[in-house]
């Protein structure tokens, strides 16, 4: 009888454990098949914000959205290469030059000119580019590179643009090399207003900014869904309506002329 009362007793634990099984929120369930993907990068005004939106990040969630759940990792761009590198992150949001051993995606998410910003008291003539010749530049670390530039430059990195802000202000410096909207920050952080007859600014390059994705067969599978996947919006006309949202302008893609069938039925 006691045996009978415990198997009893098993059998209706059971019942009990599949009953409530069948009331597991479909999005939890839903949740587990689609995985994670986690991006990573510093926290850029427009591009990623911290409150989740931005450019890049509603972007992504466009692109994965169906199969991931998205998350991202807010670190600085030399730390977020180096995730992705050792395979706990999947995507730096974004990148303007190979880092080995990652891989620029084929197509960027954003294109723009970026700007030396000085005093002209102490830099009174711009001559475009002959201006940095020999001349002491900074920028944040990991931002740009004696590559972006076809003259020779004394460079010198540092955590932050308001930090290479200062070094110009200071004087430690000649030129501070930046993003515009960045430098724009960097001023409001110093609590420095722009006046056109104190400081110049003048545009000395313009990059494309990339995904990158690590030299793995998840990363070389994840790649190929981004760009399929951007040309996917592109062509159906969600990409413009996103970066309208954002302010900021449609990259140039050089997408193939001819593509499969699936990419307009939005297959893949």
């Amino acid at each position: 009888m006691k045996a009978y009362g415990v198997t009893l007793s098993r059998s209706l634990s059971l019942l009990l454990l599949i009953g409530l099984s069948l009331f597991v929120p479909l999005s939890v369930v839903a949740e587990e098949q689609r995985g994670v993907l986690i991006t990573a990068g510093p926290a850029w005004n427009g591009f990623t914000n911290k409150d989740g939106h931005g450019l890049y990040h509603d972007l992504i969630r466009l692109i994965y959205g169906a199969r991931f759940s998205v998350k991202h990792l807010y670190v600085p761009t030399v730390q977020a290469n180096n995730l992705v590198a050792a395979g706990r992150a999947d995507i730096k949001l974004c990148e303007t030059k190979e880092v080995p051993p990652l891989h620029l995606a084929a197509y960027p998410l954003y294109e723009n000119a970026y700007f030396a910003f000085f005093l002209k008291a102490k830099n009174p003539f711009w001559e475009g580019l002959d201006s940095l010749t020999g001349k002491q530049v900074v920028w944040r670390e990991g931002y740009y590179s004696q590559a972006d530039f076809p003259v020779a430059v004394n460079v010198r990195e540092v955590r932050s643009g308001e930090s290479a802000l200062m070094m110009v202000i200071l004087g430690r410096a000649d030129y501070y090399i930046d993003d515009r909207q960045l430098i724009n920050e960097s001023l409001q952080l110093a609590k420095l207003d722009f006046d056109a007859q104190r400081f110049g600014l003048e545009v000395v390059g313009q990059r494309r900014y990339y995904p990158v994705f690590a030299d793995s067969e998840r990363g070389r599978k994840l790649q190929e869904e981004f760009e399929l996947g951007l040309e996917r919006l592109y062509r159906s006309g969600q990409l413009e309506p996103v970066y309208r949202q954002w302010g900021f302008p449609v990259p140039h893609f050089s997408f193939p002329q001819q593509r499969d069938s699936h990419l307009d039925r939005g297959n893949h």
